[in-house]
């Protein structure tokens, strides 16, 4: 009887422990209480790649770039690409025709969620999404705290309602930016301007009082976490621009209605915008030199050139395919996670050249993808070899991936010096290329000076990249 007693006793305990050590955390708005959240939950670490778009009424007038809600209203010089001179003489001064004037236009006709989740899954993204509000103030969802959004104006949907149910459906997870921290500070309106009427002062921010409109800011956040749940919320820079009190209100709310999901959510910032114990740090169109301890996310954008858009613009220049997968590459050696930006017409048409860079990137990230998902840093991010080779290294359980940014060529022998039996904490058992038609074994020899191999007849598995498994014992 008495050991059945303690057996008892020790059941009970092991399971109230358990139902102790899975009670959801409580979060309260101050930084102590957010700390507890895990920043970087694993399986963002396990993702590495997403795509987003910057899809808005600035894709109307598709000139210069995604702030033409800030640049049109810069009448002093020209500045910004001539962005007010060139409005005025296509649409009429500011005081007829302003930004609001746009959303009529911006009709959507073609956009189709289903279909833009197709091509993020086509590309070999693991989550995906899209700008929820840019800097302009125009909500891009079913939102209650403005009149100023996608489904009552415009396309007359609701863009991230549709776009969350056909990104979740794929088993994808949900991204979701919202930038309109700089919107209350954006604009200098003068006297006259259509922007200066009070019944548009929701969309342009700077026309309402400032306690109003953080109050809108802090509604319009929980609004999102309540009604489409994102796995990951994205904040632009200028979050510095919100009372802590604000950001802490809303983190908290968004923290615990993730918990009633059963989700793990991350937050991104920028600069010292939030504590690394609560977010995510993004580096917009830069990488680190070295591993980061703490993870990390970059985003960049298909669009480059002299404009740099984000958003869609005439006549826009592209990343080629190449320079796409070697920034993430270098992104996922340092510790880091990258997202891409697409930029759809303003019909709601993604281009077909941004298709077209983005089916040859998903052809070889679902060719190459295990030297990428899943992936930790290895001890040495890059080494370029005795004949100038660029190589950067992942590594999974067993597993250290080479990879090239350039074809090394057949028989030709190759030479790293990071691949040491000391680095790798054993011996290598087998170096296999990831190929085209087959997986093909190099023959190599490893020593104190790193590790030799020698390339076999073999076609050259892409141009993109050239993948080397390192398996080790």
């Amino acid at each position: 009887m008495k050991s059945i007693v303690l057996l008892l006793f020790f059941v009970l305990s092991f399971t109230g422990n358990q139902i102790f050590a899975q009670t959801p955390q409580k979060y309260t708005a101050d930084w102590e209480s957010l700390g507890n959240h895990q920043a970087v939950p694993e399986w963002l670490r396990d993702a590495k790649f997403g795509i987003y778009t910057h899809w808005g009424v600035y894709s109307v007038p598709a000139y210069n770039n995604e702030h033409y809600y800030r640049t049109m209203h810069h009448s002093e010089g020209y500045s910004k690409h001539g962005t007010f001179q060139r409005h005025e003489a296509l649409y009429g001064s500011l005081d007829k025709f302003g930004y609001h004037d746009f959303i009529p236009m911006f009709k959507g006709e073609n956009f189709d969620a289903e279909e833009w989740a197709d091509l993020y899954v086509k590309s070999g993204a693991r989550f995906a999404g899209l700008v929820a509000e840019h800097h302009d103030g125009f909500a891009m969802w079913d939102s209650e705290y403005t009149p100023f959004n996608s489904n009552d104006m415009g396309p007359g949907k609701d863009v991230v309602g549709l776009l969350e149910k056909a990104i979740k459906k794929r088993d994808l997870k949900f991204f979701a930016s919202l930038h309109h921290s700089f919107n209350y500070t954006a604009l200098e309106i003068k006297d006259g301007w259509a922007a200066a009427d009070p019944k548009y002062a929701k969309l342009y921010g700077s026309m309402m009082p400032r306690d109003e409109w953080l109050e809108m800011w802090l509604n319009k956040c929980n609004e999102v976490a309540l009604k489409y749940h994102p796995d990951i919320m994205y904040f632009d820079a200028w979050l510095d621009d919100i009372p802590d009190d604000y950001i802490k209100k809303y983190l908290a709310y968004y923290f615990n209605e993730s918990q009633l999901q059963g989700q793990e959510v991350a937050v991104t910032y920028k600069g010292e915008d939030l504590p690394q114990e609560v977010g995510m740090l993004d580096h917009e169109n830069s990488n680190p030199d070295e591993i980061m301890e703490q993870p990390w996310l970059c985003d960049y954008s298909i669009g480059t050139g002299i404009s740099y858009a984000w958003g869609y613009t005439d006549g826009m220049q592209i990343r080629t395919p190449k320079e796409i997968i070697h920034t993430l590459v270098d992104v996922v050696s340092k510790n880091g996670q990258m997202i891409l930006n697409l930029s759809p017409m303003c019909d709601g048409t993604i281009p077909q050249d941004q298709k077209n860079v983005m089916h040859r990137v998903g052809r070889w990230i679902w060719s190459h993808g295990e030297a990428i998902f899943e992936t930790r840093p290895y001890g040495a991010p890059h080494e370029v070899t005795a004949e100038g080779l660029d190589v950067f290294y992942t590594k999974k359980d067993k597993t250290v991936y080479a990879i090239f940014y350039e074809w090394p060529g057949l028989n030709t022998p190759v030479q790293l010096k990071e691949i040491t039996s000391e680095k790798l904490g054993g011996e290598v058992k087998a170096v296999t290329l990831l190929g085209l038609k087959q997986l093909d074994d190099c023959t190599f020899e490893q020593s104190s000076d790193g590790l030799e191999f020698t390339i076999p007849k073999a076609r050259i598995p892409d141009d993109l990249g050239i993948v080397f498994k390192i398996d080790f014992e």
